[in-house]
């Protein structure tokens, strides 16, 4: 099934942050489509190079004149059509709704100025919960070999993964631009919360109730086709370490495929699975948290296989922060930072890192900001700032927290997205050369209260 989400005037209230102040309009934008279809070459020595020096210089997203350059019958934007040269490319940003009447996914498309514009939305075939899911990941962009967003990998940006957590399963579409295609939506255990791909291969988190406490949480597998379709891998499913009290959050393949990693916020432990040619996970393997850290929650690698998590310490106040791992072959951890490094924020959950390898971003739900970080070549972490940007326009907040919640960065990451969980307001942020967040825009009441996941192209 193709649902055709054209930009259009979506009566969407904006605040945009100006050199004078926040003006608040209407966002407002048109897609003059020829006879062709979204159609032309991309490609060119110039397409979407991720070098690992790239953020915002020679080696990043520098396309030449033969990267994405669409011809007179496909996405002609304005005058000149999706032709982008040096500039970068253009892209996508995604979220689930969550719904209860029938769960959706909600495309904004990304100028080149990284500000956002509401493109529509796509019903996922399933039905959400309606409520908060303190979870991670339960959007991921990506293609068979890997994932792109929120955690990139290896660039691939072919299919889109979103799980249903009120009708029990998963959705893929294929991606085509500012348009979803179907592919279709198959059944998983209870709540699923996260969902991974590597290598052929997609794991599910199934959180068993909202939030992945109450019930024993679970893991299962699927062998994915180069067409998109999802088929359950035999006996694959496996518990996760703590049981009906795990807080279960996230799952993640590792870079190599080799591991999956799960993060369990309430017993305090990193699941972790070694998974074979045959796509069976093994384990868990029940990983003690580094020393004095409490509470992982949403987590990242580097490209070399570094584990970056959030520590969120209950949400208790000033204590949030964030540890790293190496990741045997077997699937057991060993810390990099001794504990946890702290920002002296609160309840710090989500994490992306930057294509450069060298910035980490986290949001902080109950202190309504995100905090950065350096990243050293081994995986070390160090405070860049506590306080790199808010998330909401009253700041410090003034009665209960409006919870920034998802993380992603556009493809390049040139600019970085967050998704305050009780407002649904979006806020875009371009990322200096030094790791330091400039607001750009914030699409007020941008998605329904019970959201889940968010991702980028």
């Amino acid at each position: 099934m193709r649902t055709a989400m054209k930009r259009a005037t979506m009566g969407l209230a904006l605040a945009a942050i100006t050199g004078t102040g926040i003006g608040v309009g209407t966002a407002s934008a048109s897609t003059n489509q020829g006879t062709g279809g979204q159609s032309g070459s991309q490609g060119g020595s110039g397409a979407d190079s991720r070098a690992a020096g790239g953020q915002n210089g020679s080696g990043g997203n520098n396309e030449g004149s033969g990267g994405n350059n669409e011809g007179s019958g496909g996405n002609n934007e304005g005058s000149g059509g999706n032709n982008e040269g040096s500039g970068g490319r253009t892209g996508d940003l995604y979220a689930a709704t969550n719904a209860i009447t029938g769960n959706a996914i909600r495309t904004f498309h990304r100028g080149l100025d990284g500000r956002l514009t509401l493109v529509g939305d796509t019903p996922t075939g399933g039905t959400g919960s309606g409520t908060f899911e303190s979870s991670a990941n339960g959007v991921v962009l990506g293609g068979f070999a890997g994932e792109s967003s929120p955690n990139n990998l290896i660039g691939a940006e072919e299919f889109l993964f979103a799980v249903n957590t009120g009708s029990n399963s998963v959705s893929v579409f294929r991606t085509r631009g500012d348009y979803l295609d179907l592919v279709g939506t198959t059944a998983t255990g209870n709540h699923p919360l996260s969902v991974t791909v590597s290598r052929g291969r997609v794991y599910v988190l199934n959180g068993g109730t909202t939030n992945g406490t109450g019930v024993p949480s679970s893991i299962t597998g699927y062998r994915l086709s180069h067409s998109g379709n999802l088929t359950p891998i035999p006996n694959s499913t496996r518990p996760v370490s703590g049981g009906a009290i795990s807080g279960a959050t996230q799952v993640s393949f590792n870079p190599a495929g080799n591991v999956l990693v799960v993060t369990e916020k309430q017993s305090n432990t990193i699941s972790s699975y070694t998974v074979g040619s045959d796509g069976v996970a093994n384990g868990p393997i029940a990983n003690q948290n580094a020393a004095g850290s409490v509470g992982p929650f949403g987590f990242t690698y580097t490209r070399s296989g570094k584990l970056l998590t959030a520590q969120n310490f209950g949400g208790a106040a000033g204590q949030g922060g964030a540890a790293s791992f190496n990741v045997a072959k077997n699937g057991t951890l060993t810390p990099i930072t001794p504990t946890t490094v702290k920002n002296g924020q609160s309840d710090t959950c989500w994490f992306v890192l930057t294509d450069n390898q060298r910035f980490g971003f986290l949001t902080n739900a109950q202190s309504n900001d995100i905090s950065s970080y350096t990243v050293g070549p081994n995986g070390e972490l160090t405070l860049l700032q506590g306080d790199a940007a808010h998330t909401d326009e009253v700041f410090p907040a003034v009665g209960p927290s409006i919870l920034p919640g998802d993380l992603t960065l556009s493809r390049d990451s040139r600019y970085l997205y967050a998704r305050n969980v009780m407002d649904g307001d979006v806020s875009a942020y371009a990322v200096g050369n030094d790791g330091h967040l400039t607001q750009l825009q914030r699409l007020d009441n941008a998605l329904p209260n019970g959201a889940i996941g968010v991702a980028g192209s």
